[in-house]
């Protein structure tokens, strides 16, 4: 199952009591209805694999609350199926169309708390919960951080961005092939509001994820130094190598001093060990820093000799 299913199915099957808030979750489950004439239509997901079906408890909703009969037809997109709920009630396609197309000016949060009949301060979190459930989707957080909510291209998506910042959630804008809505890639933000609309279990589960990745993401920064360093000794180790080489072909090498013939000769025997390991061989050992002062003075005796020759 789906990050996504998960949470749709633990934010489904958690009770609502107030009317209130029933209400507004049922607007949230159907705010992205197509509406035509006082007919409304909510087309929902529908997994596999779930516990809880949106479409089902949509249709009990829209029966209690609003006294209709809904009706349900099912079709398949592809790989994935979806479930059309259909009703009649003028109130409702009323309440919808009005969040259709609103001038900059009344694109406020009073405008959709009105409409989807918002009553106390928790309505609010029940109605993003239904959008979410309709609407949303989550990607596995141990692969990457994305929240995104999916809203129609007539002008619904500016309402339900007031509504969130106002409720402390700051979404992004996106609109692709076709379609308009809000997105998120913060890992604290998705937790946050995982946490305002009641996922408190899969945000659990989000944290264990993110501290599997956290992990992850050292063990790999840890093999990435070891790597670099490795290949930086090698590197380092060829470059002493092509000097002292050069040194000793051109019977250049017994020229240099007695503790820095040794040196070079360890250089040679040993070129993919680092400065560290190499001075450890001497004898007595020398420090890093001096050992790194010896092979810049053969470095210097090989460019000088070098550039004689060219």
């Amino acid at each position: 199952m789906s990050i996504s299913s998960e949470i749709r199915d633990e934010l489904g099957l958690l009770p609502i009591k107030p009317l209130c808030c029933r209400r507004a979750y049922l607007y949230g489950l159907i705010y992205c209805a197509e509406v035509e004439g006082t007919a409304v239509t909510a087309i929902f997901p529908v997994a596999k694999d779930a516990s809880y079906y949106p479409h089902k408890q949509a249709v009990g909703l829209i029966h209690t609350l609003f006294s209709r009969e809904a009706s349900v037809t099912h079709e398949t997109r592809g790989a994935h199926r979806y479930a059309r709920v259909s009703f009649d009630y003028k109130a409702a396609a009323k309440n919808l169309r009005a969040m259709m197309n609103l001038p900059e000016e009344e694109a406020e949060c009073e405008t959709l708390t009105r409409f989807m009949g918002f009553k106390c301060e928790h309505c609010a979190a029940h109605f993003l919960r239904g959008l979410f459930i309709a609407r949303g989707t989550v990607n596995d957080p141990a692969k990457s951080y994305h929240l995104e909510i999916k809203l129609p291209t007539d002008g619904r998506v500016e309402p339900v961005r007031i509504l969130l910042a106002e409720s402390g959630f700051e979404l992004g804008f996106t609109s692709r092939n076709g379609q308009t809505g809000l997105f998120c890639k913060s890992g604290s933000n998705i937790q946050e509001l995982l946490a305002y609309m009641g996922a408190t279990t899969s945000l659990f589960n989000f944290y264990n994820a993110e501290i599997e990745r956290s992990i992850r993401n050292d063990e790999n920064r840890a093999t990435n130094c070891v790597t670099e360093n490795i290949n930086r000794a090698v590197r380092t180790g060829a470059k002493h190598f092509t000097a002292i080489e050069y040194l000793e072909e051109h019977n250049l090498l017994a020229a240099l001093p007695e503790e820095l013939q040794f040196t070079a000769r360890l250089r040679m025997n040993n070129p993919d060990i680092t400065l560290a390991e190499l001075a450890e061989l001497h004898f007595p050992p020398i420090t890093k820093s001096g050992l790194h002062h010896r092979l810049e003075k053969i470095m210097a005796f090989y460019e000088k000799n070098l550039n004689k020759s060219l």
